[in-house]
């Protein structure tokens, strides 16, 4: 395994979704088997081309996008998979409205594809497509992980099959009343797609959970199989040895967890290399010992640590056979399961050149060479508790009929026992299931109660979003489900939310940087409710250079009057609620802010009278 040999190329994740500079995202579509609350408010930065390098923005920036991509945006996961932020900002309540729920059962099947569709519109009006296929989840883990990025281009362009399939089940489990699946998958058809340099795509293949994706099987005269995969079946490994007398080099690279599971049949490889487990979103397992460690006295050091694992999750199949090579990637595991079983899945069939495969021999390259186990080995104590536990998740994910209410006491959670008569609790009745809103204390649900109270709850604060932990022995699981809110949330909450977190100062700051227009940043980290700017009686915001001035909102007007009525709506919409939050933080801000108002209103009102004027000429 050594000698020079070529690294396929790096591209972020959000790299690949992010717009051009004069494209605006219309709608965009996203499954992943699981996500955190942090990186999908990443993907909304990337998404608007607010994001930076490191994939941050700031509270206004993260408003900035919330605003431009409601209702365009929908991310699908699997239920009971989702998780939240080790230090959760107030502002990622509002994120609920961009996540759906598959709610498969998953000790029979799961919702396990990864896939991106995006559709944009620049300047001129023309549409461009982007499709991405891969292996990596919403999640900030740094795993090793491998995806294809097409994009839509006449020039070098070819019709991909299956690609249509794709975005029909996408639109399907998205449930956008103005998207109707059927029109999108028609449209994608005729799209004519870029790949990168020496690949060609074959087909994209979705499987909808009923078993049919067919494994891929080495035919007669192989040279070479390469299986890459951090989960392994022996049935599937067995239907990757080629029929004939021909000699076939297979190699296997997977993780030393699996290695000892699956035991002495692996002797079969020539090569058995192992990489490190993948990484999984934060919290998950946990100790009642670390629930109780407050965020705020937790190392950020030993955070990041734990942020940048470098565990396997790639999953491909290669195959060559004298010249022509042949590559399977996708979100599909080396199981039967994920290929025959009862998966959600999808995977794209390539013809690659001699340089793409350089790049898998490198990312072989990198692994270590293991003997195959003498014996398999039994799972230990600790492992059958993690396995039970997330057997508990699981079930109550399934049974998960929990809608959100609210009364005059606060929040409460009320389950619709006709739909799961025995409640959403796991079958092991020494495992407990404890609730909470996304902010709050966590609180027992009883079993055999229906109904459980989470308390009071401010409006800025609320969302769909809820807590669950399941535990025993002071070992437990903890992730986020959704429970539809009656009412249902509405862009009131939104704003409210916004105004709460940014501030005054911050929400001019932000009109500001519209008004500008160049791409200017704002101030501080959405992540992180402590660097606001709020109330500091030290300074004076009038004369912060980077609040809108007269000269700015005239620019603004001139440079675009419908991007300007667009803003105008907007500062209708936040200014009662910037006001009322402003009286609150700091008098002399809330007068400034009264002024601004003033002079806000003549503008607006001047500037009507201008373009009546203007038409009658």
């Amino acid at each position: 395994m050594s000698g020079t040999i070529d690294n396929w190329p790096a591209l972020s994740f959000l790299e690949g979704l992010r717009p051009g500079p004069d494209e605006n995202v219309e709608l965009a579509l996203l499954a992943s088997y699981s996500a955190d609350l942090g990186s999908i408010g990443a993907t909304l930065l990337a998404l608007a081309g607010k994001d930076t390098d490191a994939g941050r923005g700031s509270p206004s920036d993260f408003a900035d996008a919330v605003e431009r991509l409601r209702g365009k945006v929908r991310i699908i996961v699997q239920r009971g998979r989702v998780a939240k932020m080790r230090r959760t900002p107030r502002i990622a309540a509002v994120l609920d409205q961009f996540v759906r729920e598959v709610d498969f059962d998953e000790a029979t099947h799961s919702w396990h594809p990864k896939a991106a569709l995006v559709r944009t519109r620049d300047a001129d009006g023309k549409t461009g497509w982007r499709l991405w296929i891969g292996s990596r989840n919403l999640t900030e883990n740094v795993n090793r992980d491998i995806g294809l990025l097409l994009l839509s281009g006449e020039k070098g362009g070819a019709f991909i099959p299956g690609a249509e399939e794709v975005a029909r089940a996408l639109a399907e489990r998205a449930g956008f009343k103005g998207v109707r699946p059927a029109a999108l998958s028609a449209a994608v058809a005729k799209v004519a797609w870029r790949a990168p340099a020496g690949v060609r795509v074959e087909r994209l293949r979705w499987s909808d959970g009923n078993g049919n994706l067919a494994v891929p099987v080495p035919p007669a005269g192989t040279d070479e199989v390469v299986v890459v995969s951090p989960f392994i079946d022996k049935t599937f490994l067995a239907r990757q040895a080629p029929q004939g007398p021909k000699p076939t080099r297979r190699v296997l690279l997977t993780t030393m967890r699996e290695i000892e599971r699956i035991g002495p049949s692996l002797a079969a490889f020539d090569d058995l290399l192992a990489l490190d487990a993948p990484d999984y979103p934060p919290g998950d397992p946990e100790s009642d010992a670390e629930l109780a460690v407050a965020a705020s006295d937790r190392d950020p050091a030993a955070d990041e640590e734990e942020e940048l694992g470098r565990g396997l999750h790639a999953k491909l199949l290669f195959m060559r056979s004298g010249q022509k090579r042949r590559l399977w990637l996708g979100s599909a595991n080396a199981t039967m399961r994920a290929w025959t079983g009862r998966n959600a899945e999808v995977t794209a069939e390539l013809v690659v050149t001699e340089p793409v495969e350089r790049g898998l021999k490198a990312l072989l390259g990198s692994a270590r060479l293991v003997e195959a186990p003498l014996v398999e080995h039994a799972p230990d104590a600790a492992a059958l508790e993690e396995e039970a536990l997330e057997r508990a998740r699981a079930q109550v994910a399934a049974r998960w009929a929990v809608q959100l209410g609210f009364d005059d006491e606060g929040a409460r959670l009320a389950h619709r026992s006709d739909l799961h008569p025995g409640g959403p609790h796991p079958d092991e009745p020494d495992i407990a299931l404890e609730v909470g809103t996304l902010y709050g204390d966590l609180v027992a649900w009883p079993r055999g109660q229906t109904t459980v109270p989470l308390g009071p709850i401010a409006p800025a604060e609320r969302s769909e979003f809820v807590r669950l932990r399941v535990s025993r022995g002071g070992k437990g699981l903890s992730w986020l489900q959704r429970a539809p809110a009656d009412p249902p949330f509405g862009e009131d909450r939104d704003r409210a939310a916004f105004v709460r977190f940014l501030g005054a100062r911050g929400f001019l700051l932000w009109l500001a940087g519209l008004l500008a227009d160049d791409g200017r940043e704002g101030e501080g980290d959405w992540t992180s409710d402590e660097l606001r700017n709020r109330g500091n009686p030290e300074m004076n915001p009038a004369l912060d250079s980077a609040l809108p001035t007269l000269e700015e909102m005239l620019a603004a007007w001139a440079r675009d009057p419908e991007k300007f009525r667009e803003i105008e709506q907007r500062v209708s919409q936040y200014l009662p609620a910037v006001l009322e939050e402003a009286r609150q933080e700091d008098p002399q801000t809330g007068d400034m802010l009264r002024r601004f108002d003033d002079l806000w209103g003549k503008l607006r009102s001047g500037l009507g009278v201008a373009e009546i004027k203007g038409k009658r000429r």
